[in-house]
């Protein structure tokens, strides 16, 4: 039995290995959201530096109890299962005029994790529209595995390789996830998906949240982190996070350094490039 989603719902997600809009929080409650992260921008002097988008609810305590929210959790268990954990976390901000953009990937390309058990929840936390870079998915892509992919480094993508599908992408059968602020998209491990610059005047600011079961082992380094926010864990795959005591505390920002240094490099695996100071996305 269902504890949120509806039938119809659960097999449109399994159809299209994709769910939108959910309603997860009220517009205000995301507003309140955002005036946290812009508070903590305007007193350390601009946008969050990038090695802290990755992996923020380590450093940030609203991000840390917003993934535990019973809502978003209700809806990840009618689709994965009772027993979740939540493997990283990511800050997505467009800024105007930025020309950042992701090109057309999957997220298991380079993840390392072993299960296809695995989606994201990705949350608006401003409006986010076509023209300021909302995600572009291939309904049914998820279906296909996980296929080639190849190396941009390009300076204005987003993603930690510029890994870029091989194949070529009918973006006519693609959609484009608009949302309102407070809704969340949901989406398979294997979705085939991409975003474009932010080409307005104001800025985009989304928050990806990547659940997974305890099952998932990771299979690029001896050494992984999750955090477990429902359920129970039999398998002991993954060592735990705490729970970060204020804004970037010492002790957090030492955590965040030392496990974004190790998922760092299960991201760049196979490659020439080094991971530092736990720099994972490119800006």
């Amino acid at each position: 039995m269902s504890l949120t989603l509806t039938k119809e719902e659960i097999s449109r997600y399994r159809k299209d290995g994709l769910l939108f809009p959910k309603t997860i929080m009220t517009p205000s409650k995301a507003s309140e959201y955002l005036a946290l992260l812009e508070n903590y921008e305007a007193a350390t002097g601009g946008p969050v530096k990038d090695q802290f988008r990755y992996k923020c609810h380590l450093v940030f305590p609203w991000i840390n109890e917003l993934m535990r929210n019973d809502g978003i959790l209700d809806i990840v268990e009618d689709l994965i299962g009772p027993d979740i954990m939540v493997w990283t976390s990511h800050l997505y901000p467009k800024e105007p005029g930025d020309q950042k953009f992701i090109s057309w990937h999957q997220d298991s390309a380079h993840w390392g994790l072993e299960t296809d058990n695995i989606l994201t929840v990705w949350i608006a936390l401003t409006p986010v529209t076509r023209a300021n870079g909302c995600m572009q998915m291939l309904p049914g892509s998820q279906t296909t595995g996980t296929v080639a992919h190849h190396d941009t480094w390009g300076e204005k993508n987003m993603l930690t390789r510029g890994q870029t599908i091989s194949e070529k992408i009918n973006e006519e059968k693609a959609v484009w996830v608009e949302m309102e602020p407070g809704q969340a998209s949901i989406h398979h491990l294997f979705m085939w998906h991409a975003s474009p610059a932010n080409v307005t005047e104001n800025r985009r600011v989304a928050l990806a949240l990547r659940y997974i079961t305890p099952k998932a082992k990771q299979t690029r380094t001896d050494r992984d982190f999750a955090t477990l926010v429902r359920g129970r864990d039999d398998y002991k795959n993954f060592e735990y996070e705490p729970i970060p005591s204020s804004t970037m505390a010492p002790e957090a920002l030492r955590i965040h350094k030392e496990i974004a240094d190790i998922q760092g490099g299960i991201y760049l695996k196979g490659t020439d490039k080094a991971n530092i100071d736990g720099l994972i996305d490119r800006t």
